[in-house]
Formats: structure tokens, sequence, C-alpha cells
């Protein structure tokens, strides 16, 4: 059986940054929300894993391609559904379009189930699961890259320390922080002159309350940057941005000033 969850988004003004359009981290705190809910509505989220399996979903990676986002008070369509699934890991979708069902931007996440106690994977058939969920086409077709540079101590470019309200119901940093944590990295002109294209972001490590992010962001050949944050001697996240030279168009409405 297929299943899936659609719900309709009004671009909020705290969710666009200084192009006028909606952000990357807010497009990351959508797809984040929308697979939250979409697994609520199936009776799986993670309230549901921690009193009946004592286990909780957990994002290994998530996979964005950016078509043109949404400007300040334009009304969206997001959807998300499972797109893979094994017998211990899932790709779900989440797509966010215009009302005329144009793709505004496409994302997929791995996540798999971990067990509290053993810290190892759960098979999905052990969880609390539909068991007659299908999986449907992924809209997004590139595989998820690999991630491979390697970073020294000249890369480094900041530090940022996790505090209480960057932490979740995980306990843990919230995924969509590291992406802010990132974003700080850039600059004014950065915002100003180009346009994020794809993103991806590996999550390898946990971190917490009290923890001192180290950033490393490296200039790749062409239009990417390949990022890694550490904690301590542990790799926590790596990460890649891929951008065109094109500035971002501003509604009539907007000026640079």
């Amino acid at each position: 059986m297929n299943y899936s969850y659609t719900k309709k988004i009004d671009t909020a003004y705290t969710s666009i940054d200084r192009s006028g359009r909606l952000g990357l981290v807010e497009s990351m705190d959508i797809n984040q929300d929308m697979i939250t809910e979409f697994f609520g509505s199936i009776g799986s989220d993670n309230l549901v894993l921690r009193k009946q399996n004592n286990a909780s979903w957990v994002y290994t990676r998530t996979k964005m391609q950016i078509v043109q986002l949404p400007f300040w008070n334009t009304k969206t369509i997001a959807k998300s559904y499972v797109s893979s699934k094994s017998p211990i890991r899932l790709d779900v979708d989440t797509l966010l379009c215009d009302e005329n069902h144009h793709i505004l931007f496409k994302a997929k996440t791995q996540m798999c189930a971990i067990d509290f106690v053993k810290r190892n994977l759960c098979k999905i058939s052990d969880i609390t699961f539909p068991s007659d969920l299908e999986s449907e086409t992924s809209a997004v077709s590139e595989q998820y890259s690999k991630l491979k540079t390697e970073f020294n101590e000249d890369d480094f470019v900041l530090e940022e320390k996790v505090y209480a309200s960057d932490t979740d119901f995980s306990r843990h940093t919230n995924n969509t922080r590291y992406v802010k944590y990132l974003m700080n990295t850039f600059g004014i002109d950065f915002y100003d002159t180009k346009t994020i294209t794809d993103f991806e972001i590996q999550f390898a490590k946990e971190s917490t309350a009290g923890d001192v992010l180290r950033i490393y962001k490296k200039k790749s050949d062409g239009h990417q940057y390949d990022f890694m944050i550490k904690n301590g001697e542990e790799i926590v996240v790596k990460a890649e941005l891929k951008y065109s030279d094109n500035p971002p168009v501003l509604p009539d409405y907007f000026d640079r000033r």
C-alpha cells in the first residue's frame, strides 16, 4: 500500500533569508518537519517508537536539490513519502511545490531506527511500522555523494558552541542546527551574489549541549564547498554545497540597501 503525507505551507517572514526567499536552513526545517509529521500520520514517529520499541528514528543523510525557492508569502504544497525500503533503512522523499505543482525543491533523506539500550540498528520489521507500506519512485535520481574530501587545520573556519536551545527531543543537537552552523561560515557577498542549487549532509555522530564544534570548509573545483564538523577528534557531520554565480532575483518590493 502507498502511504504519503501532504501539507499546505505558507512561506512565512521568519523562514526567508536576505533574498526574500525561503532559506536553506528553513528548507531543511520543512524537510525534517514533513518527515516527522508523515511518520506521525502512519503511527511510527519517535513518540510511538520510544514508548513501544524503546527505539528512535535517526537521520543518516539528506540530499536536497533546489530548483527555485519560494518568495515570502508564497503558498506552497509539501509532500513526503517512502522512496526506498530495506530491512534496516528507509529513504524518504520530500517535495515542495508551488500551487501549480511546479517543484521548488526535492529532498531524499536516509533513515534508520536505533535501539536506545543496545545502540544498534533495529530491523524495520521489529518496530512499529506499517508492514504493507510500499515504496514509490524517488524524485531524486542521483545517488548520495561519498563526501570523501580530506581536511586539515588550514581549513578550519569557525567554532560553534552547542547550547541547550540547539538540542531537541532526542537531547542531541537538532540536525538543522548543523546546517545553520555551516551557513554561518558565509558572508554577505555569498548570500547576495550566489544561488544555492544542491546541498547534501551526512550525520556521523551526535553532539549535545556544552560541546564545542569545529567547522572546516574547503572550496572544491567548480561551484562547490565541502564541509566537516568535528567534536574533539570525532567527525560529527560532513556536507557539500553547490551553487551558481547567478545572484538571487529579488521581488519588486525588496532592495539591497
